[in-house]
């Protein structure tokens, strides 16, 4: 058995691959992301991340070929290759990679460097301006990259249009490479965006840690395996270089278990610490940490302490009597959906009256139970169909007066989002169009590529000429509400945290219910039965509230352009 599962986790949360779904998204980080990203919808061309050994580059990269195809849309319209080990004898043996690598398959082995660089150029082309394609080149460990090909990269970004670059590149480095960089200054001149990756503060690290512990329990709460003091020594030994942090939280949970205990406390880490490190590193470190291991204590508490006051406005005072609750993430629980029962009695004229094209609901079929005592209540299957939500009635006189509204909402920006994914995946599609209209409503916005967190974006109705399902045609709806930012914030963390459930987040108007947001499955069936069958593969969470829709009500409107797949 897996040392994991002795702990009551279901997945090891540090192991030694760059696993994206692991990433945690420290300020510098997303930045980093969200700038790589944008570079490389917008065509740029060259970007550069330079960071030392264990900050994060391998995991970032990983993150970013994740971001650019998690789409079913950026999979069609992005091809992302990826360069493990640039370090090459010849610059003929460079081009004949890149050439096979990006899915060039006439080649014959004997093209010298000009043709080469002429396949490339035209199958770039061919892909950029034909295809309306990004392809996208990443090297990973940059600094291996020989001087002689160092040329040859920067002819790539003379592969252009009047517009836009036809090969994007992206360079993840060790520190060695701003030598490289400032040797060839026709090089760096070129760079688009360049970033330095720095080791993690005390207190993103250990947010890293609880991010991965609960990314291990599916997101589920559980208690906190590292003490404040454990965490403390943690970093004292690492420096908070991620690399270093993850080896060390693994060999300490390896302790944890041999020796039967349920915390990691600062005497527990500084023996994993004495077993990974030799006697002389381990004497002078522990003489250094028992001589500063009170003042940086200190230092901690009270640079914290200053980010506190700022944001929850708490005093030093009362952060040196609550250092456990100071030092925890807090958890304020949110509702993702606020459903409000109603229970129609049968001889009710307004439900016997109600349209028959109204919305066709059937709730999620629930799993076999044992019968509850009997209490005079109705069925508990009965009770969930009575409590589905039912539209409001609106006198027919009445529904020509009322009007579509002049937003869909507004959202806050957070942490990981852009304005552009954004955008499309409200609208379903990103065009010159909706972007004008979108900074018309939103004056503030200086410049579209840059939005801040936290700031509040409104998102006007634009409708679109399509309807999501075809007709007799069934669709999945896992979650459906009134608030935007409830229903998106539930779409953006399901569509990263299930990969491989593909979600449409689905704006929806008409006359009777007003504004509705739909998070639905992105596909089409053309009968109940599959899409019950669908429905029951979801995980158990989601299936509470599922619903499978056999049709809108006519007046709808829809402001998502993406139609679901067949």
């Amino acid at each position: 058995m897996e040392y994991y599962n002795i702990l009551n986790l279901r997945k090891e949360p540090f192991s030694n691959s760059p696993e994206p779904e692991f990433f945690f998204e420290a300020p510098r980080y997303i930045s980093c992301l969200q700038k790589l990203e944008l570079a490389v919808r917008l065509r740029r061309g060259l970007n550069v991340v330079i960071g030392d050994v264990g900050t994060g580059k391998t995991t970032l990269c990983r993150k970013l070929i994740q971001q650019l195809s998690v789409a079913p849309k950026d999979a069609q319209e992005i091809e992302t290759h990826l360069l493990l080990d640039p370090s090459f004898d010849s610059t003929v043996g460079f081009l004949q990679t890149i050439s096979l690598l990006i899915g060039i398959t006439d080649l014959a082995g004997q093209e010298n460097e000009w043709q080469l660089k002429e396949k490339i150029k035209n199958y770039l082309f061919n892909k950029g301006v034909n295809e309306n394609k990004i392809v996208v080149l990443i090297i990973d460990e940059g600094q291996k990259i020989p001087e002689s090909c160092i040329e040859i990269l920067r002819e790539f970004l003379n592969y252009e249009t009047n517009s836009f670059k036809l090969l994007q590149i992206i360079i993840f480095a060790q520190l060695e490479f701003k030598k490289v960089l400032n040797k060839y200054k026709n090089l760096a001149d070129r760079i688009n965006y360049l970033h330095y990756l720095h080791n993690l503060k005390f207190r993103h690290m250990r947010q890293m840690i609880r991010y991965r512990l609960k990314v291990s329990r599916d997101f589920e709460e559980g208690p906190d395996i590292f003490t404040f003091w454990g965490m403390l020594a943690i970093y004292l030994a690492t420096s908070g270089y991620p690399r270093k942090v993850v080896s060390l939280c693994h060999q300490t949970l390896l302790m944890l278990i041999i020796r039967g205990k349920n915390k990691a406390d600062f005497f527990l880490v500084r023996d994993c610490i004495n077993d990974m490190y030799s006697p002389l590193f381990r004497s002078i470190r522990w003489v250094t940490l028992s001589l500063v291991l009170v003042v940086a204590a200190a230092v901690f508490i009270f640079q914290d302490a200053a980010t506190m006051d700022f944001y929850g406005k708490l005093s030093v005072s009362q952060l040196a009597f609550q250092t456990k609750e100071i030092f925890s993430a807090p958890r304020i629980p949110e509702p993702l959906v606020k459903t409000i029962p109603v229970n129609i009695p049968a001889e009710n004229p307004a439900a016997q009256k109600m349209p028959v094209n109204e919305l066709a609901a059937f709730p999620a079929a629930s799993s076999p139970a044992e019968p509850a005592p009997s209490t005079g209540a109705p069925p508990p299957a009965l009770v969930q169909q009575k409590s589905l939500p039912v539209p409001a009635i609106v006198p027919e006189q009445k529904i020509q007066d009322v009007k579509m509204p002049e937003f869909l909402g507004a959202l806050s920006m957070k942490k990981g989002r852009t304005l552009w994914k954004t955008v499309e995946n409200i609208y379903g599609e990103v065009t010159p169009e909706i972007m004008d209209r979108v900074h018309e409503v939103n004056p503030l916005i200086d410049d579209r590529n840059t939005i801040y967190v936290g700031q509040k974006i409104k998102f006007p109705s634009i409708p679109a000429a399509i309807k999501p399902m075809q007709e007799g045609n069934f669709i999945v709806v896992v979650r459906k509400g009134t608030d935007m930012k409830v229903m998106y914030d539930f779409f953006h963390d399901h569509t990263y945290r299930e990969p491989g459930m593909p979600l449409l987040f689905l704006p929806v108007w008409n006359s009777r219910e007003g504004m509705i947001f739909a998070v639905v499955l992105d596909k089409n069936f053309s009968d109940f039965q599959t899409a019950q069958d669908y429905l029951g593969r979801l995980p158990e969470k989601l299936k509470d509230k599922a619903q499978i829709i056999a049709h809108w009500e006519e007046t709808s409107v829809f402001f998502n352009r993406q139609a679901l797949k067949n």
